[in-house]
C-alpha cells in the first residue's frame, strides 16, 4: 500500500496530513494554531541575529 501525504501551503498557515484508510489525519505539531482537529504551522521564515534559520511560530515571533 503507498504512503500518501498532503501538504497546504497557505499564506497564513500551513499544514501536512496523511492518510490513515479512508480519512485524512493532520499532522500534529508540537506549536501553532488548531485547524480542523490539528496544528497548523504559522507560513513564516526568518533568520535570528546570528543567521540561524527559524520556520513557523519562532519565525513569526521574530517578526514582532
Amino acid at each position: 500500500m503507498a504512503k500518501v501525504i498532503g501538504i497546504d501551503l497557505g499564506t497564513s498557515n500551513s499544514a501536512a496530513a496523511i492518510m490513515e484508510g479512508n480519512a485524512p489525519r493532520i499532522i500534529p505539531s508540537a506549536e501553532g494554531t488548531i485547524t480542523g482537529g490539528g496544528k497548523a504551522f504559522p507560513s513564516y521564515v526568518a533568520f535570528d541575529k546570528e543567521g540561524n534559520l527559524l520556520v513557523g511560530e519562532p519565525a513569526r515571533r521574530q517578526a514582532i
